[in-house]
């Protein structure tokens, strides 16, 4: 017998209770997650399913559309020319309709929310899961098996269905920790399977099929590589819908939201530095980076309405701390901005994305003038009854403010009432123009205006500014441009995906230890090699366990000559 058979033969037959159980498992949770997606009771699942039947749409008329332009080229005839021509226009055509209906599932952003809250929070901006095609892996492995390791692949049939089963999984998670779970567990195994089974060396002729999670395009590739590419993709994406469904009215939520999506901005930190040349316009490099930093600008946005939760508005210090901090998130929102009205970004990214991200830069930009303002007013008030401004409000407000000059902040903080009331006037007039723009960037997206959470906390907000502009309108203050203020520093923690969390065991260690038993080895046909014990016993040293390999043979011994005659009949 040879090494490879001793090896394999000590592992190979029915896989163990333990192996059972976890494919009962899977084949539990996938028919779980079938069923998910078959009810239809939810508006998310309504939409996943379309989104669904969308891709399958485009790859078709996608195609049709190549190969009508293929056929374009190639022509020499002008009626068939101008025919394929007209069959390429009408896919193209279709293909915009398609893209429109998935760009209108895109901007269902309430649907990721929990039922309860929609009427109650404006929603953040989740981002889709890439969906794929289901992938048969029985033949390649049935034929790397037998061709690579000379192994009967009827005994591992029951692992390769696992796989593929894993694999199939992923398509349906739940959008919860478990969902995240099944992702990181398919990638720790794709990691294993792939130096045995779906290495470049073996022509595994398997084809990955994943689709644009924006505008639905296919792209195939037989890289394991991207394979993982858009598994890591959807963990990021899953952590943002994670976050979108959290309440964050009270600390708790709003904190497990920050942490969902400190944990997607991480994923996507992680296929930036990693992953390169992609194929869908998704994983390209502008758009992880807008999207890494669209989630970058939410998470400080729940860390604020956190803080706003416990704010004490009626000291000046904690007003003053809030302009900085909500300056801090317009400012978060404002390379955003000006990323959505680059053409490219417009002709790709859903309208309701490019109108919200405009929106909350205009909203948070208006809020910072009005705790500006009204840190102002109360300084005015002071002086008004003769109070000298606080040591530590006259620091707080030294650091509000862009200002280099000494005679600037001097002026900022000195004791002067028409001055205090100067500058609340001037961030007035700045946060009523900020709240127009974000009103107005709202009403250009029939989407955004049918969120009433969202248009009520935008009127509410403006209302509240207007008011309190009303009621300082009597007051004298000097004329004065309200300076631009600073914003706090941000420390978010983006957070990578933790592999190491889920163990998975190697579905083929049947075929030997890993090291050994890999693509990167090749092993010739497995032959018997009987060796009859002499005197001086088998007469060869044998080096390592599970695969044993011979280190040494004596001359004129039984192994040397049994070898001999094996090669020689």
């Amino acid at each position: 017998m040879s090494a490879k058979e001793a090896s394999s033969g000590s592992e190979a037959g029915e896989p163990g209770a333990a192996a059972k159980s976890a494919r009962k498992r899977i084949n539990l949770e996938a028919l779980g997650r079938q069923s998910s997606i078959g009810d239809v009771s939810t508006l998310r699942t309504k939409l996943q399913s379309r989104r669904a039947q969308l891709n399958v749409e485009i790859e078709k008329e996608d195609k049709f559309h190549q190969g009508s332009k293929r056929l374009v080229r190639a022509s020499s005839d002008h009626k068939a020319r101008d025919q394929a021509q007209l069959e390429a226009s009408f896919a193209e055509s279709k293909i915009r309709v398609h893209q429109a209906e998935l760009a209108k599932i895109n901007s269902s952003l309430q649907a990721y929310q929990q039922e309860g809250l929609r009427s109650s929070q404006p929603p953040l901006i989740p981002f889709a899961l890439k969906t794929t095609a289901r992938l048969s892996v029985v033949s390649s492995f049935t034929d790397t098996i037998s061709g690579h390791y000379h192994m009967d692949p009827a005994a591992l049939l029951d692992q390769i269905y696992e796989f593929q089963e894993l694999r199939y999984a992923v398509s349906n998670v739940t959008r919860d920790e478990s969902g995240v779970e099944s992702l990181l567990e398919y990638h720790n195994q794709l990691q294993l399977v792939s130096k045995r089974l779906i290495h470049p060396k073996l022509r595994h002729g398997l084809a990955f099929i994943w689709y644009d999670a924006i505008n639905g395009l296919p792209a195939v590739q037989q890289s394991v590589t991207f394979e993982k590419a858009c598994i890591i993709f959807n963990i990021a994406a899953l952590h943002s819908q994670m976050a979108a469904q959290e309440d964050r009215s009270t600390v708790a939520g709003a904190s497990r939201a920050v942490a969902s999506l400190e944990k997607g901005i991480g994923a996507l930190e992680y296929m930036k530095d990693r992953f390169s040349n992609s194929p869908t316009l998704d994983m390209s490099d502008e758009l992880l980076s807008f999207l890494s930093d669209l989630l970058r600008a939410q998470a400080q946005e729940v860390r604020w309405e956190r803080e706003q939760l416990e704010m004490k508005r009626t000291e000046p210090s904690t007003i003053i701390d809030a302009a900085h901090k909500t300056k801090s998130v317009a400012e978060c929102y404002s390379p955003l901005k000006e990323l959505v009205e680059d053409n490219s970004m417009k002709g790709y990214l859903p309208e309701c994305w490019i109108s919200y991200v405009k929106v909350k830069e205009a909203h948070y930009k208006a809020l910072a003038h009005y705790y500006a303002a009204l840190a102002h007013d109360h300084l005015a008030s002071a002086c008004k009854g003769e109070e000298v401004v606080g040591e530590e409000v006259r620091m707080e407000l030294k650091f509000l403010y862009a200002v280099d000059s000494e005679e600037a902040q001097d002026a900022i903080t000195a004791s002067n009432q028409q001055y205090h009331v100067g500058l609340a006037k001037a961030h007035l007039n700045c946060a009523v123009l900020a709240h127009e723009y974000a009103l107005k960037y709202n009403s250009y997206s029939r989407d955004l205006s049918d969120i009433k959470p969202l248009c009520q906390m935008l009127q509410d907000a403006a209302a509240r500014t207007r008011a309190k502009k009303e009621e300082m309108s009597e007051e004298e203050g000097a004329s004065i441009m309200a300076p631009a203020i600073k914003p706090s520093e941000i420390t978010l923690k983006p957070v990578f995906p933790e592999f190491s969390s889920v163990e998975v065991e190697d579905l083929f260690r049947s075929l030997g230890p890993l090291p050994a038993f890999s693509a990167e080895n090749s092993w010739s046909t497995p032959r018997v090699l009987t060796i009859h014990r002499g005197k001086g016993g088998l007469g060869l040293s044998l080096r390592g366990s599970r695969p044993s390999s011979v280190s040494a043979v004596e001359d004129g011994s039984p192994a040397e000559v049994s070898h001999t005659l094996a090669h020689t009949t």
